[in-house]
């Protein structure tokens, strides 16, 4: 626990090693999804992204959806965790041809349960350089959906339920690789 402005602030930091929160949502392309159920068949990918008009978030998901395949490949399936409304999931879903499940969360849900508020200083310091970076490639800022302050993360969660994998900030695919 912190103290913040004379307040008590709980902070859910979910490190390797925690047993993963468990959730059962409705994602917007894939049915109802119960973390405890799907634990049991693979390791799983939890890709906490800010929304779908985040042009970080957009250039993030173009580098997973390009690699995809290799977490596939190592026997993971990913989840993926968004502020974005309906419309706008489906939007994206349909155009990138997105064909894992996209969960709906706000940050006092999902984002709480595992750890994430605020963006970290890691990963503002970076915002400068992937914005630029999404710049380039064309990426445009879309709707602003959620809470702007929201920290983006990513968990590997092994069969047995445990965290084997954490870390707040952007995404990192070589990091999830290297645990699977």
């Amino acid at each position: 626990m912190t103290l913040k402005e004379g307040r008590k602030v709980v902070v859910n930091e979910v490190k390797v090693g925690d047993k993963a929160p468990l959730f059962r949502l409705d994602s917007y392309n894939a049915g109802t999804i119960e973390l405890a159920e799907e634990i049991e068949k693979q390791k799983i990918v939890l890709i906490f992204s800010r929304y779908f008009g985040c042009p970080i978030c957009q250039l993030d998901l173009n580098d997973l959806l390009a690699r995809l395949t290799e977490i596939e490949n190592k026997g993971a399936k990913l989840l993926y965790i968004t502020q974005s409304g309906e419309k706008t999931a489906k939007e994206f879903i349909e155009k990138k041809n997105i064909n894992f499940p996209v969960i709906p969360s706000s940050k006092k849900e999902l984002y709480k349960d595992y750890g994430l508020g605020r963006m970290t200083t890691e990963a503002i310091k970076e915002v400068r350089s992937k914005l630029k970076e999404s710049m380039k490639a064309g990426i445009e800022h879309g709707d602003y959906e959620g809470w702007e302050q929201q920290g983006p993360g990513q968990f590997v969660v092994d069969s047995d339920g445990k965290i084997i994998h954490a870390k707040q900030g952007w995404l990192n695919i070589e990091a999830i690789l290297e645990v699977l």
